[in-house]
């Protein structure tokens, strides 16, 4: 028989807000898991002591948080499903007839209050940093996972993703820029300097600055000119991400998308080096940071460099090209010689500051009357000529570590942990674009993206860990009830 319900929508009821939330809900675990009030402390120096009350500032950065773990492309879209969702307006701390702050209430308080930048001591290495309310929210979460104990920093993975900037590819203008000098010249310059004396060579020419040409977009110069694909150009971010072994992101730096990963990795991992560096024992990062510079920074600081194996640069042999390749040339370590194939020796000439490669080169002499001219040399040179990293010695250790059972153990956990973040991050939180414009402002989104992320790893978590230990209390105590029978049994018995 068809039921026909009467409509009350327009009744009146009393209701417990509480009671409409599920025990099973995301943000009711986020909630039991997370304590919110580290950031009263955060902003109060930003607020006025006199004037018209505020809207609580937590209830702003819950209501970001919602947004960032739905996914919405907007504050407007997040503030317009608040009014209607009672698990919303319950984490918020709003009640059902109490007003939902308004989409630009967020905006004013960001360009008046929250994007200035703040004195805070770091929770987890006690140094007083100056830094955005939304580095420091970021840190705060990790704080409160690393007393759960969840943070395993042992074993870190490292990896860069694209974020599609709010800017039209098609409004640009051409620009020169001066190249930015890199992060680890000096030391660069002062090897190269002792080689070449040692060696009795000239002395190489300083780097000078270089100007090159660029695309920069009008609508958001900041952002870069990004080949993605073969043919297709964007503008975007490039977004370098750390996480441990558990998934956790412990940070996040900011470039453009022009930038290669090589380029921006010492920026990144020092900011968590310098929280994590007693802990660390390896990274785990893939091809693209597999360069001289690295493996020597993170070896120098007694630190793992996991790297996959590259197929060495240069031409294949097979039975179409003979052509000898620099892999058939025997590197003589004591002597600093390459051996060719048919047994004469090439010497050091000269090194380069701009990127630390020596240039090796046999005699004239020696290559006029040899048997492998033809398939070792072009046409336009009389000598052939290697080129080999100062650095070498590094990445041939990177080499040995790839072929031990540590690399074999630790390194696939990458799959599981860094990319693992960045499907989640752009399937169900948002990042494949930003509508936010400049550096600061998608860093800014970036911090609270994955604070938002690793919240809610630790309700997950904190979540499982009450199961378990339930079950673990209760299988305790059947067994010690078992225990307790067997005795009065055996007891029974002897009587």
């Amino acid at each position: 028989m068809i039921t026909k319900t009467n409509q009350k929508a327009h009744e009146m009821s009393f209701i417990i807000l509480e009671t409409y939330v599920p025990e099973n809900h995301l943000l009711r675990k986020i909630d039991q898991s997370i304590d919110f009030r580290f950031i009263y402390d955060l902003v109060e120096p930003l607020y006025s002591r006199i004037g018209r009350p505020s809207i609580d500032p937590v209830i702003l950065f819950k209501l970001l948080f919602i947004n960032h773990l739905y996914g919405y492309n907007s504050m407007r879209r997040t503030m317009e499903e608040t009014k209607v969702n009672l698990a919303y307006r319950w984490f918020a701390g709003l009640g059902v007839e109490d007003p939902v702050p308004h989409f630009s209430d967020f905006s004013k308080n960001y360009t008046r209050k929250f994007s200035q930048m703040i004195d805070v001591i770091h929770p987890l290495t006690g140094v007083l940093e100056t830094k955005t309310v939304f580095a420091a929210v970021f840190d705060q979460i990790l704080r409160q996972a690393h007393e759960k104990d969840y943070i395993q920093a042992a074993h870190v993975y490292m990896d860069s993703t694209h974020i599609k900037a709010n800017a039209n590819k098609r409004k640009t203008e051409e620009v020169f820029i001066v190249e930015q000098r890199k992060s680890y010249q000096d030391a660069l310059d002062q090897e190269c300097d002792a080689y070449s004396e040692a060696k009795g060579l000239e002395l190489a020419k300083a780097v000078e600055p270089e100007v090159k040409r660029i695309k920069q977009s009008t609508v958001d110069p900041e952002s870069g000119n990004f080949h993605k694909g073969e043919h297709e150009k964007q503008f975007a971010y490039l977004a370098q991400t750390v996480c441990d072994q558990n998934g956790f992101v412990l940070g996040v730096k900011l470039n453009p998308g022009n930038y290669h990963d090589s380029r921006t990795f010492l920026p990144a991992f020092d900011d968590v080096h310098q929280v994590f560096g007693e802990i660390i024992r390896s990274v785990g990062v893939d091809a693209g940071y597999k360069v001289p510079h690295i493996a020597r920074e993170l070896i120098e600081r007694k630190i793992t460099p996991l790297m996959p194996y590259t197929r060495p640069k240069g031409r294949k042999n097979n039975e179409d090209d003979l052509k000898v390749v620099k892999k058939e040339f025997d590197y003589d370590k004591s002597a600093d010689v390459y051996h060719c194939p048919n047994g004469k020796i090439l010497t050091p000439r000269s090194i380069s500051k701009k990127d630390g490669y020596i240039t090796y080169r046999s005699s004239t002499k020696d290559c006029k009357t040899c048997p492998l001219r033809k398939n070792c040399l072009t046409k336009s040179s009389a000598t052939k000529t290697i080129h080999r990293s100062i650095w070498q010695p590094y990445l041939d250790e990177v080499e040995l570590i790839r072929k031990t059972s540590y690399q074999a153990q630790y390194y696939p956990l990458r799959k599981q942990t860094i990319e693992r973040i960045f499907a989640d991050a752009k399937e169900k939180h948002g990042l494949r674009y930003t509508r936010y414009r400049g550096l600061k402002k998608v860093q800014d989104y970036m911090y609270l993206l994955f604070a938002s992320m690793n919240m809610k790893k630790i309700a997950l978590w904190s979540t499982r860990h009450k199961i378990h230990s339930s079950v673990d209390y209760l299988w305790n105590l059947i067994s010690s009830l078992f225990s307790q029978r067997k005795t009065e049994l055996e007891i029974q018995m002897n009587f």
